[in-house]
């Protein structure tokens, strides 16, 4: 495995003794005077004092409010300032007390949660507050925020994808469109993942295909939270300006200027994070930041040879001009990321034979945006365009041990319906095969911000396209075939380089008006986009078709009520719209089945008379009949607002049964079976010939995959959120977040299923076709009740968070035992027939277990409560967090079906330090 170079701890906190003893402070002699609470009388800690025409930091208060200046400053005009307090201007007078007021505006825009946008679709807004005080390691960490979301512990040894709107998630990959259909813009930029082809093939071991997610979009753990200055999570419906998506939006903003030098050190049960970022500002508009972040994660201390890695770098450039009549902001990014993730045995516990899995992936990224905005009241009112690029250097690799219990043969012909000899493999070799991956993601978008001249009505219109070019230019899978990794399966080489590259080209109009009639007032907002992909065989139907995309959204805002001199705000929206996903190149274009018959095989003791004679079908698995994912959404929303007081209530439907599913397909293949009991084993002197022994012809039914439309996945739900204003005398806000959630996952597809039995030595020689093969039903119920004071006078955040689970519950429904139709052994297809279930044959068609275990399984309320503190120092400069999940929890034991299910859970905790200079 790769690691990178880390520093010893106690080089670390040495380090940090350097840049606090490095932070200027005048030495304070002669003259003392006092500064304290206007409301309280408290003194102040660590007020900054300045000349007022100066910003240079005179002195600073002590713990019991004091500060002492030089004697030449009595008289003089002094600026105190301290974080939560108005800044104010007096005349320095010796042992004068000088008094700061609350400010009471800036204390309750402090926000440690996510807070619901103010848009016409449900969306949670959090910010660079929130995610301080939450202490993330990494994005996934974000989500317990989100209505519904509770906290759990990183498991950074696997990746971490996203499931938005989701009750007890499905891990089975049959319904990874929720997460590949989540989109990530960064900085506007998305995050492609159509070209991710790293999977190792024919794999059967949890600690290779655990860390597959080359069909579940992003890897959350590669992103970094340290440089976002705030995020929205849209769950709702977004503008038609945002494509190729089916269940949210996920849209990041990075901090740009400003001057500060910052270094975060976080350590927690788990992982060890180091981020170093700096900002510039000068001349007229220029900015300039620049990171490193880079984390390491060892799920168990105790196993040095499993962990993940990440670093990433970041550059971003920007300039704004302000022209007579327009403004221009100029934005560039280059960023670089790297995830190295990897386990192996020791050899001294596995035999002394070697046995490890890497994953490698590097990523560089290059974006340009321009953003021109005309000022007045003019026609034109925006314009944008946007240019990214990216490339990937993945790397996976696996080496083991093969010790194989019988004679088995590998086969190299690649040519369809060929006979060939095989190669027989030795009883133990070692084996390895890499994946070799070059994703390319380019990107361009352009669109204009119209205003239309309607009187008493504000009317805008947006227009734009947008392109995307996806391709991989690795080698693909690479392997020794008289090695392979996996000898019980065909597999032949495919450069992913042979693949075509896709182009998606997108065109969206949507239009927003704005309507005040009285006291009320009236949003709408309407779009439609239209997708087509280019790169494609004509025989696909989506190289013939363009699919359109509608979506609505509209808000009503009533009159507002005046209750005890304070106004009462109301406000209702709904919205219906289409999202739509299109396949990855892997899905539009998978490596073919390679199905090796065994026309011969003869054994003998004599390795050299040993004889196996295979014929190769090579079939196509491009499903020419695929299709986008299609969500369609609706929900309908309200929210009031009264005195610093917000409820906001969301109920929503989400329908996707279009989702991509790997599914089962028959057809019969021909192949001769030779005779070889006629040979003698005692006189033969050579590999017995073909042409010498006895041949009959054969049909077998042979199931390949392919990738179809044929996933179903039905969220329903609430979701609520309520926050208070901040209680002036402990400056505590009370926020509850929680949600009920409804999902049901099911195919949406006939599917073909062949028994496994077996008579008279000849597997079952038909193949059912069945209108269910699975169907589940997940709910939820979580409420999170987060009480945060924030203390100005103390530089202390404080936050209590109770995160009840009401209760959990998963059910599978009965299927139909019996197929709709069967193939026979020719391939025809026949309708199923109620007596056939007598027939001493298609009698196994009728699955007997498809009714059992159809009983709810219910998991009862439980409790955690996480407490987080920030502490700091040094007017801000200086911030100690610290945070303890799941520091008491109620978690009762509970009888299920007559069994005792014995819970615990355990604390988790860490610390981080941040320091800006």
């Amino acid at each position: 495995m790769t690691y990178f170079c880390t520093r010893p701890i106690r080089n670390i906190l040495t380090l940090i003794l350097l840049i606090v003893g490095s932070i200027p402070i005048e030495a304070q002699t002669a003259l003392r005077a006092k500064v304290t609470e206007q409301d309280t009388g408290l003194p102040l800690i660590g007020a900054y004092i300045r000349l007022s025409d100066k910003p240079k930091i005179i002195a600073l208060t002590d713990t019991l409010g004091f500060f002492e200046v030089h004697s030449s400053l009595e008289g003089k005009s002094i600026s105190i300032s301290s974080l939560g307090y108005r800044t104010a201007t007096f005349k320095f007078i010796k042992g004068q007390v000088y008094q700061l007021k609350p400010d009471i505006k800036a204390i309750q825009e402090v926000i440690v949660t996510a807070q619901e946008s103010r848009g016409l679709t449900s969306a949670s807004t959090i910010r660079k507050h929130a995610m301080e005080h939450l202490q993330p390691s990494s994005f996934s960490d974000l989500l317990e925020l989100l209505p519904g979301g509770r906290s759990q512990d990183p498991n950074l040894s696997r990746p971490n994808s996203i499931r938005l709107r989701e009750a007890n998630r499905s891990n089975n990959e049959q319904y990874a469109t929720s997460s590949l259909g989540t989109s990530f813009l960064i900085d506007g930029a998305p995050i492609s993942s159509n070209a991710n082809l790293q999977s190792l093939k024919n794999a059967w071991e949890p600690q290779v295909t655990a860390r597959d997610f080359s069909i579940m979009g992003v890897d959350m753990r590669s992103l970094t939270t340290d440089d976002i200055s705030q995020v929205e999570i849209v769950r709702g419906i977004p503008s038609v300006e945002y494509g190729d998506l089916t269940s949210g939006l996920i849209k990041i903003e990075r901090k740009r200027g400003g001057k500060d030098l910052s270094l975060r050190l976080k350590a927690d049960m788990g992982s060890k994070l180091l981020y170093l970022g700096k900002g510039w500002e000068w001349g007229k508009g220029w900015t300039l930041n620049t990171s490193l972040d880079y984390l390491y994660s060892n799920k168990d201390p105790r196993n040095t040879l499993e962990a993940y890695q990440r670093l990433s770098s970041s550059l971003r450039l920007g300039r704004k001009f302000q022209l007579r009549a327009y403004s221009l902001d100029w934005q560039m990014n280059a960023d670089y990321g790297a995830s190295l993730d990897g386990a192996k045995q020791d050899p001294e516990t596995n035999g002394g034979y070697e046995d490890s899995f890497q994953s490698d992936y590097h990523r560089v990224a290059l974006s340009n945006k321009l953003m021109l905005k005309r000022r007045g009241q003019q026609w034109l009112k925006a314009i944008e365009l946007l240019g990214t690029s990216s490339y990937e250097w993945q790397n996976m690799k696996r080496i083991r041990y093969i010790n194989l219990q019988q004679t088995t043969a590998t086969i190299r012909e690649m040519r369809n319906n060929r006979e060939s000899d095989a190669f027989l493999l030795p009883y133990s070799y070692r084996a390895e095969q890499n994946v070799e991956g070059r994703p390319l993601n380019i990107f361009l978008k352009a669109n204009a911000r119209l205003a239309l001249p309607i009187k008493f009505v504000k009317d805008e219109l947006l227009l734009g396209a947008d392109w995307a070019l996806d391709k991989n230019l690795g080698r693909g899978q690479i392997f020794d075939y008289q090695r392979p990794l996996y000898p019980q399966h065909s597999l032949r080489p495919r450069p992913f380089s042979d693949i075509p590259a896709v182009h998606n080209l997108s065109l969206y109009a949507e239009n927003t008006l704005s309507l005040k009639a009285g006291k009320n007032k009236f949003e709408l907002l309407t779009g439609l986009r239209a997708t087509h992909l280019f790169g494609l065989r004509p025989d696909f139907a989506l190289s013939r078709e363009w699919t359109l995309d509608p979506r609505l959204n509209l808000a009503w805002t009533l009159p507002s009520l005046r209750i005890r001199e304070k106004a009462l705000t109301m406000r209702l929206s709904a919205g219906i719209g289409q999202h739509s996903k299109s396949p990855t190149i892997g899905q539009l274009f998978p490596d073919p089945s390679y199905i090796d018959l065994t026309e011969l095989n003869y054994y003998h003791t004599n390795e050299a008379l040993r004889r196996i004679h295979v014929r190769t079908y090579v079939v196509d698995n491009s499903n020419i009949a695929l299709r986008l994912a299609h969500n369609l959404k609706t929900e309908i929303s309200a929210d009031l607002d009264y005195n610093g007081y917000r409820l906001s209530c969301t109920i929503f439907r989400e329908d996707m049964s279009s989702g991509f599913r790997q599914m089962p397909l028959y057809a019969p293949y021909h192949y001769k079976q030779y005779d070889t009991d006629g040979i003698n084993s005692q006189t033969i002197t050579e590999q017995p010939r073909l042409e010498d022994l006895p041949v009959s012809d054969k049909y077998e039914l042979i199931g390949r995959s392919y990738t179809g439309n044929g996933s179903r996945t039905l969220k329903e739900g609430i979701e609520y959120t309520l926050s208070t204003k901040r209680i002036e005398p402990i400056h505590t806000r009370l926020t509850i977040t929680g949600a009920w959630f409804r999902t049901t996952y099911q195919n949406s597809q006939e599917i073909m299923e062949r028994p496994s039995t077996v008579i008279s030595n000849q597997q079952i020689p038909y193949v059912g076709i069945y209108e269910d093969t699975d169907w589940s039903r997940n709910q939820l119920s979580n409420t999170n009740f987060t009480l945060d004071t924030d203390i100005p006078r103390l530089l202390l955040g404080v936050s209590l968070s109770a995160q009840c689970a009401w209760f959990s519950s998963t059910q599978r429904k009965a299927l139909n035992p019996y197929p709709t139709a069967y193939m026979k052994i020719d391939g025809s297809i026949v309708s199923w027939q109620e007596d056939n279930q007598d027939d001493t044959l298609l009698r196994w068609l009728v699955r007997r277990n498809a009714t059992a275990n159809t009983q709810e399984y219910v998991t009862p309320f439980s409790m955690n409560l996480n407490f987080k503190v920030t502490k700091k120092l040094m007017q801000g400069r200086i911030n100690i967090a610290m945070f303890c999940n799941k520091l008491w929890d109620y978690t009762p034991n509970y009888n299920d079906g007559g069994l005792v299910i014995r819970r615990y859970v355990d604390p988790y905790f860490g610390l981080e330090t941040n320091i800006k200079l």
